[in-house]
């Protein structure tokens, strides 16, 4: 299945993105992902010799895992030992997460504080959903909360009125890419998948991006469960954490029928779930 979409538009979207620059993927990642594709297994010391050359990495893999998430008795000093207590999987997704907020950091009309602090927040709340309920991957769900909106990085950094484009569509429905297409052209949708293919993410992380803000995808046919399920997540995700800012976009106020049919829930479950994550934030 191909990570574009197969509607009309993308006739001219190689046109359109002749002047999008998707950065290559880093040295480090290609690696890490190289070793979890050894059939020898995974090499943790190697990983953790790669890690220790880079300062800005090694800093936020300690902090990781010194944070109160893991509720650890003793610091941990040592980036190998830092390695093998949070494994590979938390390790790939780090390193891919802290390698996106390098690139946004250089894009200089985005508000980086507000793009990131999303990404967490939905990157969280879609681990404690995924925690909640039956068959779904936690590691895949934290990915696509993290990487869901990375084609806004692109986009911020090729056009100077990006920022402004999303101040002008925040908490309007169904707008955001009709306008960015009519404004520069191509959206954050199609180029996330871009970058997410180039970076040599899962492929369902792949579709996930480029369908994110396609709603007609639950009642198409096109899409795997998997998938589907990728999207339903992120959607309540942005339900539970919805602060009416730039970057959210309630499509669960409208379809929410539709997701809970994907993530076999009711709406009595979502309530539980709202009730229990509002219930784990600090107090403002």
């Amino acid at each position: 299945m191909s990570y574009m979409n197969s509607s009309k538009t993308e006739e001219d979207d190689a046109t359109l993105l002749d002047n999008i620059i998707i950065p290559s993927r880093p040295t480090i990642l290609l690696k890490i992902q190289k070793a979890q594709a050894d059939k020898d297994g995974v090499n943790l010391v190697e990983i953790a010799e790669l890690i220790a050359q880079d300062i800005g990495l090694s800093a936020a893999v300690l902090k990781t895992i010194n944070s109160a998430y893991y509720g650890l008795a003793d610091k941990v000093t040592s980036i190998r030992q830092a390695v093998f207590l949070l494994g590979m999987n938390r390790i790939y997704i780090l390193v891919a997460a802290l390698s996106l907020r390098k690139i946004a950091e250089t894009s200089a009309c985005l508000d980086l504080d507000l793009f990131w602090d999303h990404s967490v927040e939905i990157a969280s709340s879609s681990i404690f959903i995924a925690q909640h309920l039956d068959n779904i991957n936690t590691d895949d769900a934290q990915l696509f909360g993290l990487f869901h909106d990375c084609g806004k990085v692109l986009l911020a950094q090729q056009f100077d009125g990006y920022q402004e484009t999303l101040k002008t569509v925040a908490g309007i429905e169904d707008s955001l890419i009709n306008i960015e297409r009519l404004r520069h052209g191509t959206d954050h949708s199609l180029v996330g998948a871009l970058l997410s293919h180039a970076w040599c993410l899962p492929t369902s992380i792949t579709l996930a991006i480029r369908h994110h803000h396609t709603i007609t995808a639950f009642r198409e046919g096109v899409l795997s469960d998997e998938v589907l399920t990728l999207l339903a997540v992120n959607f309540l995700a942005e339900s539970l954490t919805n602060h009416n800012n730039d970057y959210n976009y309630n499509e669960w106020s409208i379809h929410g029928d539709e997701f809970m049919e994907t993530l076999k829930i009711t709406e009595n479950d979502v309530t539980n779930l709202r009730s229990e994550w509002q219930a784990k934030q600090p107090l403002s």
